[in-house]
């Protein structure tokens, strides 16, 4: 996948975010009709190719600000694909959460989040604005920097296949 691409799909709905909040203004003689009812609008089913829902970023961002130091500079987290069924259907995943106090830190220091679980929620739900054979990745870096700036590289590469534990290997020597 073009990373370029999912970045700046993502920045712009952060940015699309800031604008959207501003509504346009009523009349003052405007006044709203007491018997008309006014259902709240039901939220689309995401698709691909639409811009993210912003708010899924900053729950992310939330959840990572919850063990981050004053002086923390770039918080990321790496996701990777741990299990994977025959179908593909049921993934299982991991997440490491780091930070760091300097930009061109890649190792950091290990962040305490409000929890994985919300992590691995807010990451599946960006899923779904990926295109069908995007949303098959196997790993994901999601880099969020002090000034704002936010980035995201996913990784193809098919998971290895287990090892194979010894007693099945001497069972097919044994054929």
């Amino acid at each position: 996948m073009n990373r370029t691409f999912l970045a700046a799909l993502i920045l712009g709905a952060l940015f699309a975010a800031t604008t959207a909040r501003s509504q346009a203004p009523q009349t003052p003689d405007a006044k709203p009709a007491a018997d008309a009812k006014q259902e709240p609008a039901a939220p689309a089913a995401p698709r691909p190719g639409d811009q993210p829902d912003p708010k899924i970023i900053e729950d992310l961002m939330g959840c990572l600000a919850t063990g981050l130091t004053q002086d923390w500079k770039r918080a990321w987290f790496v996701i990777r694909e741990t299990r994977r069924d025959k179908t593909g259907k049921d993934r299982q995943y991991e997440g490491n959460f780091f930070y760091a106090t300097d930009v061109s830190d890649r190792k950091g220091k290990r962040l305490k989040i409000c929890g994985p679980e919300k992590i691995l929620e807010g990451v599946g739900k960006l899923n779904e604005y990926l295109p069908g054979d995007q949303q098959r990745w196997t790993g994901a870096t999601f880099s969020f920097y002090r000034d704002g700036r936010f980035e995201v590289a996913y990784d193809f590469t098919p998971p290895k296949p287990a090892a194979k534990s010894a007693a099945k290997k001497k069972q097919e020597a044994a054929k």
